[in-house]
């Protein structure tokens, strides 16, 4: 087994594992599947104030999932919705959200991240 394939073996357990949350996600409007998989949820970020170059917390959810429990895998341009625990227990409420921008992918070490917004009401 080389090193990518231990790599991505591994993130069974480390995203997956104990330390994993249920993820639900739902395809576009196109095909509408749904997929109950495992990962790591991030509730809220730290970005750069591009004002005062300062760090700053970002309430806005990323979940980062083994990509090969995937199929299909999230492609650009396609609007998904991703349903999230509210907080980080088992048996939590679940909240939607929708893909907010590009996924970021790790391709060579098996993890796509998903950043997550809030679904916007049509008025």
């Amino acid at each position: 087994m080389n090193l990518r394939e231990a790599i991505e073996e591994d993130l069974e357990e480390s995203l997956e594992g104990d330390w994993g949350l249920p993820i639900i996600l739902i395809g576009p409007e196109t095909t509408g599947e749904t997929q109950e998989v495992r990962g790591q949820v991030l509730y809220d970020t730290v970005e750069e104030n591009p004002e005062t170059g300062g760090t700053m917390i970002v309430h806005s959810p990323v979940v980062t999932v083994r990509r090969s429990s995937l199929s299909p895998v999230p492609q650009p341009g396609e609007r998904w919705a991703v349903r999230i625990p509210i907080e980080p227990r088992e048996d939590a409420d679940k909240v939607t959200f929708v893909l907010d921008h590009p996924s970021q992918e790790g391709a060579s070490i098996g993890f796509i991240r998903l950043y997550l917004g809030k679904i916007e009401q049509e008025t």
